[in-house]
């Protein structure tokens, strides 16, 4: 056991959590990275953490069950998303996506996976908790982010999503790297972007914000791929 906690296997398997909710689900969602963070917390994570959790029993192992039904900003607009383009007629109202969130959202049996391009949790991009595992941010992207990148091309590959809907223009790079055979081509006076990989289309969004992803957008989103098939 090193001193911060974790062996070299421990560190291992926090790198290779994949996310919250069903692999083959319809809608995969992917950030940069969760919120929040520490050292302590990622101990405890890799002690209870299967390499796959359902969001509502992850939290609830940590004690945090109670975050579901709080008002979590990323969280709310993908459940406004998903019941926009599933053609739910409330999806805009609070109630309704409240709900989704709760009971819903990144659920083992339901219709969303929940996968980030970087594993370690942090509170924001301008601090960085883990400077026992690795020195600096920088270092850590370098280690980590190309095994992210390839094992996320994989596994898209063969669960073939019907959406992939990548979160955070900052990172649209990145994400373009992981789908580096398509071509993208901007929708929406530019807003977002769009591609087909095989089964899966594919959208680059901006952060999940209501000043970026607003209703607006997001019926505009839910419009453009109506006659889209879910699988």
């Amino acid at each position: 056991m090193s001193e911060h906690g974790l062996s070299k296997d421990q560190l291992e398997n926090a790198l290779r959590f994949e996310g919250y909710g069903r692999k083959s689900a319809p809608y995969w969602f992917l950030g940069m990275e969760e919120g929040g963070g520490s050292i302590e917390e990622l101990v405890e994570r890799v002690k209870l953490f299967d390499s796959v959790e359902d969001l509502y029993s992850a939290h609830a192992k940590l004690g945090l069950e109670e975050t579901m039904h709080r008002h979590v900003l990323t969280w709310r607009v993908m459940s406004k998303l998903v019941m926009a383009m599933e053609g739910t007629p409330d999806w805009q109202e609070t109630a309704s996506a409240r709900e989704y969130q709760a009971t819903r959202l990144g659920r083992k049996d339901v219709d969303t996976f929940l996968a980030e391009l970087m594993r370690l949790p942090s509170p924001s991009t301008a601090v960085w908790p883990y400077e026992s595992l690795y020195a600096t941010r920088e270092e850590y992207y370098l280690e980590v982010r190309p095994k992210r990148i390839k094992w996320l091309r994989s596994e898209l590959s063969i669960h073939q999503p019907s959406f992939v809907i990548c979160y955070g223009k900052g990172n649209w790079r990145f994400h373009q790297e992981i789908f580096s055979d398509v071509e993208f081509v901007e929708e929406l006076d530019g807003k977002i972007r769009v591609a087909a990989r095989e089964k899966s289309t594919l959208l680059l969004l901006p952060f999940l914000s209501y000043d970026l992803v607003t209703t607006a957008l997001i019926t505009r989103i839910a419009d453009l791929f109506e006659s889209t098939k879910r699988r």
